[in-house]
């Protein structure tokens, strides 16, 4: 009976690990994190990060990485209110999001408006045999060296980056 309790008692303790979280961020400190790269690092796939209003800038809120996590990062309420300015120039450039580690439509980034990025290609966003989902975002003065995406910059070979 004391075996079977235990085993009981690790199945559910697995079960409520793999649970998927949400981890907030707030560029304030009153989040889980301050950054949203910091968030992402510590998140597992099906987790949302999910972003406060506010405007995120410098290192941990550009060139944001998922490193192949089949993760949802959204804001709270809406690209009016949540904005990524990657301050990118032409001699220290910076975008938004950068995905290349094959994510899926599994992965997906909600309701953010990135600005000011500057890189050769994909200003605000570049997508390289990767396929996330981008929903509700807007791109404001972005821009890429070589000319091709500005604003986002999608190549293919195994992948796509789909807006919704």
């Amino acid at each position: 009976m004391k075996r079977a309790i235990i085993a009981i008692a690790a199945i559910l303790a697995g079960i409520a690990a793999s649970q998927a979280r949400i981890i907030t961020v707030d560029d304030d400190g009153a989040g889980d994190f301050s950054t949203i790269q910091a968030a992402i690092n510590d998140s597992n796939n099906g987790d949302t990060v999910l972003v406060a209003d506010g405007i995120y800038t410098g290192d941990g809120n550009r060139d944001i990485d998922f490193h192949g996590k089949a993760i949802t990062v959204k804001s709270e309420n809406g690209p009016e209110t949540c904005i990524i300015d990657c301050n990118g120039t032409e001699s220290d450039g910076h975008r938004g999001f950068y995905f290349h580690s094959r994510e899926d439509a599994n992965s997906a980034i909600i309701g953010f408006t990135i600005t000011n990025g500057y890189a050769d290609d994909g200003g605000g966003l570049y997508c390289s045999k990767s396929s996330p989902i981008i929903e509700n975002c807007r791109f404001v003065a972005n821009r890429a060296s070589s000319g091709y995406g500005g604003a986002v910059r999608s190549l293919t070979g195994g992948g796509r980056c789909e807006t919704a």
